[in-house]
């Protein structure tokens, strides 16, 4: 590992295979050695002060040795500027953060962010998003699953009226040292967490295992709401609104008050097919790769487990659990499912439902197995 501009050595680089428990620091000089099962993945350089590097390896085609050269950040942050901006509404975009990173739920609930003066927080009020980038990894303790973690976060943003998030890093798992009873508590969280998680699906998805692992997958039908008028429509109502001197001055039955009344309408019709659908529908398989490719949208119910209580009433629904659904569609063709668990370009594939509701709290590194 050299400095690009001196080509001195760099020590105590951290370097790892993304989303895995496996990863080491450079020696005096500059040198590192990684084990790796047969399989592709995606090696991490990263160091305080210099652009990180995510390199693709497949140990088919593994050279003798590797020389990576890391350029130098080009700008650098002022601390005192950044400290002087983190008032009430930096902590409070700080717990917003976390809530839509880290997760809400059993599992999230003792996950602690260690170091958050890494992170530049950017809120636009006007456009209702908040934006957050990092200086350092971000360092995170997750006693619940047995856990530090280091995320190298690349993204995130939040469209808050959406009430959509978007993230992408690559993180790293050190299991935690404990005794024997730590230890069982942390492996039955831990298939808990695993147990319905995109990782399992993927797994099974994989092995054509769905039904026997528990998920069913049904194609889901969404249309345009015929009775709910479009945002435009709903928009102009509202100027007229204000400008009219507000809702108590609009009589019962004024066609302004009726377009309004409908705005809390879903703006999709959704229909569910429940006719089991083939694999050979929407996956491929050739002598390199697994591929899932499909238009629209799939349900997917893991009978599994039920949803946690906090999921059931962070939608502030009077109901009790029931099992755990998800909603999944593509930005692309098609996606690649690795072995180890992963959707291979993981923003072109949408979630929505329980899948969108669990986050990092509740990961678990690619190299996990149940026991």
């Amino acid at each position: 590992m050299l400095d690009e501009t001196t080509s001195q050595p760099l020590e105590f680089v951290s370097v790892y295979l993304n989303t895995t428990t496996i990863g080491t620091l450079t020696n005096e000089k500059g040198e590192f050695t990684i084990p790796v099962r047969a399989g592709r993945y995606e090696l991490i350089v990263s160091m305080v002060g210099y652009e990180p590097i995510i390199y693709p390896i497949e140990t088919s085609r593994l050279p003798s040795a590797y020389v990576f050269k890391l350029s130098q950040q080009n700008h650098t942050l002022n601390s005192i500027q950044v400290k002087a901006k983190r008032g009430k509404e930096w902590y409070d975009n700080l717990e917003v953060f976390k809530e839509n990173f880290l997760g809400r739920g059993e599992l999230a609930r003792g996950s602690k962010l260690k170091n958050p003066e890494v992170l530049i927080i950017d809120y636009n009020r006007s456009q209702g998003t908040l934006k957050v980038s990092a200086t350092d990894l971000i360092q995170i303790e997750n006693p619940a699953l047995g856990y530090q973690i280091s995320y190298l976060l690349v993204a995130f943003e939040f469209i808050i009226p959406e009430r959509y998030v978007s993230y992408l890093g690559y993180p790293r798992y050190e299991p935690m040292t404990g005794n024997a009873r730590r230890q069982r508590r942390w492996e039955r969280n831990r298939l808990i967490a695993y147990q319905g998680s995109t990782m399992h699906f993927v797994r099974s998805l994989r092995q054509q295992r769905l039904e026997e692992e528990g998920y069913n997958l049904r194609r889901l039908h969404r249309s345009p709401n015929p009775d709910r008028p479009s945002d435009e429509e709903l928009e102009e109502a509202r100027k007229q609104l204000r400008a009219g001197g507000g809702w108590d001055m609009v009589p019962e039955h004024d066609p302004l008050r009726q377009v309004l009344s409908k705005s809390n309408l879903p703006k999709m019709i959704e229909r569910l097919d429940t006719t089991q659908v083939p694999y050979q529908d929407y996956l491929r398989k050739d002598s390199s790769s697994v591929t899932m490719a499909f238009d629209g949208y799939f349900q997917v119910v893991y009978t599994g487990e039920k949803e946690e209580w906090d999921y059931v009433t962070s939608s502030f629904q009077r109901r009790i659990p029931t099992f755990q659904t998800s909603v999944l569609s593509l930005h692309s063709n098609s996606v690649i499912l690795d072995e180890l668990g992963e959707f291979i370009e993981p923003l072109n594939v949408f979630v929505e439902g329980y899948w969108s509701w669990e986050k990092v709290a509740h990961s678990l590194p690619y190299d996990y197995l149940p026991r």
